[in-house]
C-alpha cells in the first residue's frame, strides 16, 4: 500500500508539468521566430535556424539543427523558395515527421502575405533548367513555374507582418487549443501596435515618394513598392530560378557593372540600399564610380545586434533610410 501511494504522489507531481507543457516552435529565421514569441508569449518556447546577420538564402545546414527540429511541434519557413538551399539538407538529418511539408507541424508564412512575381527576364537559370521547369509544371501540380515565381523577400514590406502574425496565430491556437485565447489577445496586441506604426512609418516616408534609388538584391523591392520608391536597377543583375549553395552569390560581370553606373548616371542615381551582408567592397567600387551613396540596412531581427523585436526593426529601417534619402537630395 505504502508503494501505491508513493506511485501516485508521484504521478499527481507531474500533472503540472503535463499542464504546462509549452509548443516548442522552431523558425528559420530570427524575425519569425520573435513574432511567434510575441504571440504565443510563455506558452511557447521558440528558437531558430538562422541568425538575422546572416544571409538567409546563404545558410550552412549544420547536423546541429537537427536537434530543435526533432524536439519541434512548429516549424516556421518563409517559403517562395528563400530556403531552398539549405533547408531540405537540414531537414533530412531530422526524424520528425510532424515538421514535414503538408503536416500541421510545418507552415509557410508567405500564408495571406501581398506577393510580387518576378519579371520572368529577372530569373536566371540555363535554357536546360528552364525546359525542365516547364516539364515540371505541366506534370506537377506544385512544381516551380518561371512565370509564377515570387519575390520572396515579402517579410520587409511590414504590413505583410499582419498576414503573418495571422498565419502564426492559426497554427499554434490548432497545435495547441487550450490557449487560443491567449495567443488570440497577443495577437490583438500585435496587431494594433503594428497598424500604429505603418502609420507613423508611411507618414515619414511620404516625402520621399518617386526617388530613384538602387537596389543590392530584390530584397527591398517590397518596400520600395510600398513607398514608391524607383528601384532603377540591381547590383546583382538576375535572381537564380532554383537557389542552391553554388549560386546564392550573384556579383554583376564587368559588363553588366559598367552598363549599371552608367544607369546610375542618366538617372542621377545617388542612393544604394543594401542588405548589411552584402559584400562591401562591391558596393563601394560602384558608389566611388558613381558618387552615390551606400545604406547597409538590417533584413531581419537580430538580437545580436540589438534589433530584438519586429518594430525595433523597422523602426532602425525607417530612420536609417529617410535620413540616407534625405542625405541624397543634396547630392543630386
Amino acid at each position: 500500500m505504502r508503494g501505491v501511494l508513493l506511485l501516485l504522489a508521484g504521478l499527481l507531481a507531474l500533472v503540472p508539468a503535463w499542464a504546462e507543457a509549452k509548443l516548442s516552435v522552431v523558425a528559420t529565421t530570427e524575425h519569425y521566430a520573435a513574432v511567434a514569441r510575441t504571440i504565443g508569449g510563455d506558452r511557447v518556447s521558440v528558437t531558430y535556424l538562422a541568425r538575422g546577420s546572416q544571409d538567409p538564402h546563404a545558410v550552412l545546414p549544420k547536423r546541429s539543427f537537427s536537434v530543435p527540429l526533432n524536439r519541434a511541434d512548429l516549424l516556421i519557413v518563409n517559403g517562395q523558395g528563400l530556403e531552398t538551399a539549405w533547408l531540405p539538407t537540414a531537414l533530412t538529418e531530422s526524424t520528425n515527421n510532424r515538421i514535414r511539408e503538408g503536416k500541421p507541424g510545418y507552415l509557410d508564412a508567405s500564408t495571406g502575405a501581398t506577393l510580387i512575381p518576378y519579371d520572368p527576364a529577372e530569373l536566371k537559370a540555363s535554357p536546360l533548367v528552364r525546359t525542365l521547369v516547364a516539364l515540371q509544371s505541366l506534370a506537377l501540380p506544385k512544381a516551380p513555374d518561371v512565370a509564377a515565381a515570387n519575390n520572396h523577400h515579402y517579410w520587409l514590406d511590414p504590413a505583410n507582418g499582419l498576414a503573418m502574425a495571422k498565419a502564426i496565430l492559426d497554427r499554434l491556437s490548432l497545435l495547441d487549443p487550450s490557449n487560443t485565447a491567449f495567443f488570440q489577445a497577443n495577437h490583438d496586441r500585435f496587431a494594433a501596435t503594428l497598424y500604429e506604426k505603418l502609420l507613423e512609418w508611411d507618414a515619414r516616408m511620404r516625402p520621399f515618394e518617386g526617388t530613384a534609388i538602387v537596389s543590392a538584391h530584390r530584397s527591398w523591392t517590397y518596400l520600395a513598392r510600398r513607398h514608391g520608391l524607383k528601384i532603377v536597377a540591381y547590383i546583382e543583375p538576375s535572381e537564380p530560378l532554383i537557389l542552391s549553395i553554388t549560386n546564392v552569390s550573384n556579383p554583376p560581370d564587368r559588363d553588366e557593372k559598367t552598363a549599371l553606373i552608367a544607369k546610375m548616371g542618366q538617372s542621377r542615381v545617388k542612393l544604394i540600399v543594401a542588405e548589411s551582408y552584402q559584400d562591401p567592397a562591391l558596393l563601394q567600387e560602384i558608389a566611388r564610380a558613381t558618387g552615390a551613396s551606400v545604406l547597409a540596412l538590417p533584413a531581419s531581427v537580430s538580437e545580436t545586434d540589438g534589433v530584438d523585436d519586429y518594430f525595433v526593426l523597422f523602426d532602425q529601417i525607417y530612420r536609417k533610410l529617410t535620413q540616407a534619402l534625405g542625405a541624397a537630395r543634396t547630392l543630386r
